[in-house]
């Protein structure tokens, strides 16, 4: 295999936890640029939050959260569909949106910290189904 392939085999398994990262390093700068730095509840609420959004979407995607889980090979569409700018970019305008309208509502910090992680980690799932279906929609 060469050079070449292997780049694209890296970015093709990359692309997934890549994008989700920049969306939650981006969500967690938003909200110390609307709060300064979170106390350590607001940190807590902030990974709770997004692990109850992950929760939810796993169990809704498989139907329960202690079935077994068969992986199949990944696949995309088109490789604009990897770069994944939808579901990042937009994502995090959305969050930052919601978090800036909850802060001037004077909803507590923990709160919005907690709906920030369940946003941004349902919304870049919701995000990636919209880029894999115009990716299918683009190539036909």
């Amino acid at each position: 295999m060469g050079h070449r392939d292997r780049l694209a085999r890296t970015l093709l398994d990359e692309s997934w936890a890549y994008g989700y990262t920049l969306t939650i390093w981006g969500s967690g700068a938003f909200l110390i640029a609307e709060f300064g730095v979170p106390t350590h509840v607001d940190v807590v609420a902030y990974i709770t939050g997004s692990l109850l959004g992950f929760a939810a979407l796993a169990w809704y995607s498989y139907g329960g959260l202690t079935v077994s889980v068969d992986r199949e090979p990944r696949q995309v569409e088109t490789v604009a569909e990897m770069v994944h700018l939808a579901a990042t970019l937009l994502n995090l305008l959305l969050v930052l949106g919601v978090l800036v309208a909850l802060n001037r509502a004077d909803v507590t910090p923990p709160l919005v910290f907690a709906l920030a992680g369940v946003q941004a980690t349902v919304g870049y799932s919701v995000f990636l189904l919209v880029e894999g279906y115009l990716g299918e929609e683009l190539r036909t």
